[in-house]
C-alpha cells in the first residue's frame, strides 16, 4: 500500500472533483460537455485570481495579447503555488491569435487519462489545465478563446491549442 501525503491527497481530491464535474456535464449535455466545463473553468480562474488579489495582495497584471496573458498567468501561478515552475510549460506562438502550450507535468493528467480510457478522444477532453489557461486569456486580456487538446502523453504531460474565438 502506498502512503498518501497531504499534497498528493489534494491532487487526488482535485482529480475526483474534475472527473465528477465532467461526468455531470456529460449527464446533462451529452457527449459535448466542453461549453459547460469551459464556463466552470472561467469561474474557477476568476475566483482564484480575485482571491490572490483581494486576500493576498497579488498584482494581477492585465495583458494585451494571448501570449502575454498566458505568460502572466504562469507567473502568478508560480507565485501563488498553483504551478511549480515556469519551465513546466512550453509556449509556441503559431500566430498572434493561436498559441500552442505544452504542459510538461500536469497534476490533472490522470483525470484526462481516465476520460481517454473510457473511449473518448482528445477532442472530447475538457482539460482543466488548458481550459483554465483559455479562461485566463479572457480574464487578463479580454480576448475570448477556444481551446483544444492535441495530445496527452504517457509521461504526465499534454499539449493543447488556445485560439481567439
Amino acid at each position: 500500500m502506498k502512503t498518501l501525503n497531504k499534497e498528493s491527497s489534494g491532487w487526488l481530491l482535485s482529480r475526483v472533483w474534475l472527473t465528477a464535474l465532467e461526468e455531470t456535464a456529460r449527464d446533462f449535455h451529452g457527449t459535448y460537455p466542453k461549453p459547460f466545463c469551459a464556463r466552470a473553468y472561467e469561474h474557477a480562474t476568476s475566483a482564484w485570481l480575485r482571491i490572490l488579489q483581494d486576500e493576498y495582495g497579488f498584482d494581477v497584471k492585465k495583458s494585451q495579447s494571448i501570449r502575454e496573458a498566458i505568460e502572466n498567468y504562469i507567473e502568478i501561478g508560480v507565485r501563488g503555488g498553483l504551478f511549480k515552475d515556469p519551465s513546466s510549460f512550453q509556449i509556441q506562438e503559431i500566430n498572434p491569435n493561436k498559441i500552442a502550450i505544452s504542459v510538461l507535468d500536469c497534476p490533472y493528467y490522470e483525470s484526462c487519462r481516465d476520460t481517454l480510457n473510457e473511449g473518448f478522444s482528445y477532442r472530447d477532453l475538457t482539460c482543466a489545465r488548458i481550459g483554465c489557461f483559455a479562461a485566463a486569456v479572457k480574464i487578463l486580456a479580454n480576448i475570448p478563446c477556444t481551446y483544444e487538446v492535441e495530445n496527452v502523453g504517457h509521461d504526465g504531460g499534454c499539449r493543447g491549442v488556445i485560439e481567439r474565438a
